[in-house]
């Protein structure tokens, strides 16, 4: 994926329109994933990621170098994100859902909610270096590699990332069963 974005970018600063566009959607995506992982609220990770996509197709013809694009974009993000306040919302609390699924029951419905509101607990709990690359991968699907290039570091710094947090999560969920 980065190569893709590397090679659209390299596109776009030509003016190439339909590059442009492919562009801004196929970074939506991880830009998506990782203002939610900030802000911790869909609506202000919804706003932040349109206020750095407009950022970014205005700063496009200033990028001096296309390789460096995963990174630059990411940093536009943190800097919207640092406009909007920084703000962390607390997440909706599932158990005041509504939820309109007829096939299981209640208690699997629970049980689920519950499931869910761990696992977001959990990630949330998750420093914000460690957060993000979890984030990139899971949610954006995102190679370490990928992750690496969006985040301006190297995969080994990834690996190690991913490595504490998923410590982290297992130290989490052996406490939450105690």
């Amino acid at each position: 994926m980065a190569d893709q974005l590397i090679t659209l970018a390299r596109l776009a600063r030509g003016m190439d329109r339909p590059a442009l566009e492919e562009l801004l959607r196929e970074t939506a995506g991880f830009l998506h994933a990782l203002a939610r992982a900030r802000l911790r609220d869909a609506a202000e990770a919804e706003v932040a990621t349109a206020d750095a996509l407009a950022r970014i197709a205005g700063g496009l013809p200033r990028l001096r170098d296309p390789q460096a694009y995963p990174h630059w974009a990411y940093r536009i993000l943190q800097r919207c994100i640092a406009r909007r306040g920084g703000r962390r919302k607390p997440t909706v609390d599932p158990t005041t859902v509504a939820v309109a699924d007829p096939g299981p029951g209640p208690a699997a419905t629970a049980v689920r909610l519950e499931r869910q509101a761990v696992i977001r607990g959990a990630m949330h709990a998750l420093p914000v270096k460690l957060r993000e690359p979890v984030m990139l991968h899971f949610a954006s699907g995102l190679a370490y590699r990928e992750v690496a290039a969006v985040l301006g570091v190297g995969v080994g710094t990834v690996a190690r990332r991913m490595r504490k947090a998923h410590d982290q999560l297992k130290a989490r969920e052996g406490e939450d069963h105690e």
